[in-house]
């Protein structure tokens, strides 16, 4: 039967008229998707299997080698991934050409690859490449473009050659602009990340108003209250801080944590990291009182969405405790310190670097407390850390 028919007769086997390549495929897709990465590395390796028998002149092999690199890389195994995407980077030019964006893709997955290492003299090349084989097949002016000039600016930005990167990024927002019109929420990431750019430059007068930029641009098409305005009112915010304006940025911050609050509610974790901003600006204003009701909020969400013994319950606490001990209230902020310790300990090992930030917290408090000696059994413990 050449199809399926509608109806209670085409429910039976339309699945298995798949071939076996695309069912392991599909079920990789959907097991990587629900974060069951072994079950999804079995059925990826057995798509890989099947895709052998085709032969080195059909794209599903290096679709396939691409599918399971990306489970390595999200496991942070680079070393695994790495030959896997070589291979396919080597398989996509041969069948298809040096001038086709699908080569460019798969120059640009290897390429962040290294980039997620450091390796930036290798990544770089690769991502010039795939700019140039993109250029070619597409044109100049292209949209698609505007990916790989990211990409290169971010490798740029890393190694602080911020005049290249600027070109960059200049670049793909005149495409983007040219392309979609002055008001596009695609405008959005281009200006932040020049904004961004030039805040890495402290070049504070050129970012300022990349920032206000996109958040009218985000204002306008998603309205006042959008989660949409997120990134830009948080931003923006922690640039008027650096340059003076601190009455803005706090009603940015406001505005920032109003918006989570009524678009997700007020017990949704996505609001801990409004809380926490709206907290730090506090911290640095030398507002205490204000800073520490929003940190309790933060870690009472916290507790009761991940446990007691979470990771993300230790970081607000520990960020709690730093708050007490600033105001010399060091009886409450002893507990919270010991139990941010221990729960890292525990869910992260005992030699963790973020471990050891946590010890130097607590040793400054035994100190403070006139316990000398403790803190020194403290800090030869973070030194055998920081050694290892």
């Amino acid at each position: 039967m050449a199809a399926c028919l509608v109806g209670m007769i085409g429910l039976m086997g339309c699945e298995d008229a798949k071939a076996p390549w695309d069912r392991h495929i599909d079920r990789g897709d959907l097991l990587f998707q629900q974060g069951r990465l072994k079950e999804a590395k079995e059925q990826y390796a057995a798509a890989l299997k099947e895709a052998e028998t085709f032969g080195e002149q059909d794209l599903r092999l290096p679709r396939t080698l691409t599918k399971l690199a990306a489970l390595h890389d999200a496991q942070g195994e680079y070393t695994q991934a790495e030959p896997l995407l070589s291979r396919a980077v080597s398989l996509n030019e041969t069948i298809l050409g040096d001038r086709d964006p699908q080569f460019a893709a798969s120059l640009s997955n290897l390429a962040a690859l290294y980039f997620a290492q450091r390796h930036y003299e290798k990544a770089l090349p690769l991502f010039e490449r795939a700019l140039h084989v993109r250029e070619q097949a597409l044109g100049k002016d292209h949209i698609d473009l505007t990916l790989d000039l990211k990409n290169l600016a971010g490798v740029l930005a890393a190694q602080e050659h911020y005049a290249q990167a600027e070109t960059h990024l200049t670049r793909a927002l005149a495409i983007t602009e040219h392309a979609t019109g002055p008001d596009d929420p695609q405008l959005v990431e281009r200006l932040n990340n020049l904004a961004l750019l030039y805040r890495a430059r402290q070049d504070y007068d050129k970012a300022i108003p990349l920032l206000k930029r996109a958040l009218a641009i985000n204002t306008k098409q998603y309205g006042g209250e959008s989660p949409g305005l997120l990134g830009s009112l948080n931003n923006l915010a922690s640039m008027l801080v650096t340059q003076g304006d601190p009455d803005k940025a706090e009603e940015l911050l406001k505005q920032a944590l109003t918006i989570t609050e009524q678009s997700f509610g007020p017990e949704n974790p996505r609001l801990v990291a409004s809380l926490t901003k709206l907290a730090d600006f506090y911290r640095l204003q030398g507002q205490f009182e204000k800073a520490e009701p929003l940190l309790a909020n933060a870690l009472e969400i916290n507790e009761k969405k991940f446990g007691a013994e979470h990771e993300k319950v230790a970081n607000v606490a520990n960020n709690l405790a730093l708050l007490y001990f600033l105001q010399e209230k060091y009886a409450k902020a002893e507990p919270l310190f010991t139990r941010a310790l221990a729960i890292n300990e525990k869910t992260l090992g005992k030699e963790h670097p973020i471990v050891a930030r946590m010890l130097k917290n607590y040793a400054a408090l035994l100190k403070k407390t006139n316990r000398a000696q403790e803190a020194r059994k403290l800090e030869a413990r973070i030194n055998t850390i920081e050694k290892e």
